[in-house]
């Protein structure tokens, strides 16, 4: 995505959104934050939502290769999370985060992990997920990916 090509709509220092110009692509990045915390994760993923719903693009995607790797944040992603009190990630995501993309729209979900063995499209995704999902290992992957 060339600056030509995108328009940027919010930036704060975790991270920053851009739609382009036809609309089709919102795109989520994560700056470099020492420590993310599970607050903070929750707080970006959920205005990431919600702009989803408010600009309805078909397309959704987070660049998420810039993320503390050994943040609180990314643990409880991967379910190892230390604090016994927070709900798990796929729990949350299930019930604050898909309802939010179901009425935007959107028929894909792509994650740039930074990870070269980052597993593409996922298969047998639950039934009432009505968009594909897939995790990258760059952006420009993530931006070629089309769900079908």
């Amino acid at each position: 995505m060339t600056g030509a090509e995108v328009r940027e709509l919010e930036r704060n220092e975790a991270y920053g959104f851009n739609l382009t110009e036809d609309g089709k692509v919102l795109l989520f990045t994560w700056y470099h934050v020492p420590g993310l915390s599970v607050a903070l994760f929750q707080s970006g993923i959920t205005d990431f939502a919600r702009r989803c719903k408010a600009h309805k693009p078909s397309y959704a995607v987070i660049n998420a290769s810039a993320l503390d790797q050994n943040s609180p944040a990314v643990a409880w992603l991967r379910s190892h999370a230390a604090e016994s009190e927070v709900e798990d990630y796929n729990s949350w995501w299930g019930r604050e985060i898909v309802p939010l993309y179901h009425d935007a729209g959107i028929t894909g979900l792509a994650v740039a992990t930074g990870d070269p063995n980052a597993p593409g499209e996922l298969p047998g995704l639950p039934p009432e997920l009505r968009f594909k999902v897939g995790y990258f290992p760059d952006l420009e992957t993530s931006l070629a990916w089309q769900p079908k």
